[in-house]
């Protein structure tokens, strides 16, 4: 079974700028992961350090199998999820 790292800045400003929707939409996916028969382990995981060194425009932050995803937003995210695990 494939794995997918997911990451999510808690950072304040990350906070502040929609990184708990984002949590709440992964969450989400995973206990829909049947119906939508996908096939991969998705570990969610919150960093108060990821955007540390990016730009204050940059939040929130997410980092999906090490790709940086600044100004990120829970459709940018699953979109991104969904494409990561129909990949063969």
């Amino acid at each position: 079974m494939k794995r997918l790292q997911v990451q999510v800045c808690a950072c304040n400003k990350c906070i502040m700028m929609g990184a708990m929707e984002i949590m709440d939409s992964i969450e989400s996916l995973k206990k829909l992961k049947v119906q939508l028969r996908l096939q991969t382990q998705i570990d969610v995981a919150m960093d108060k350090k990821i955007c540390g060194c990016l730009s204050d425009d940059a939040s929130p932050v997410v980092v999906i199998n090490e790709e940086v995803i600044e100004r990120a937003t829970p459709e940018i995210v699953m979109e991104k999820i969904v494409k990561l695990t129909q990949r063969k």
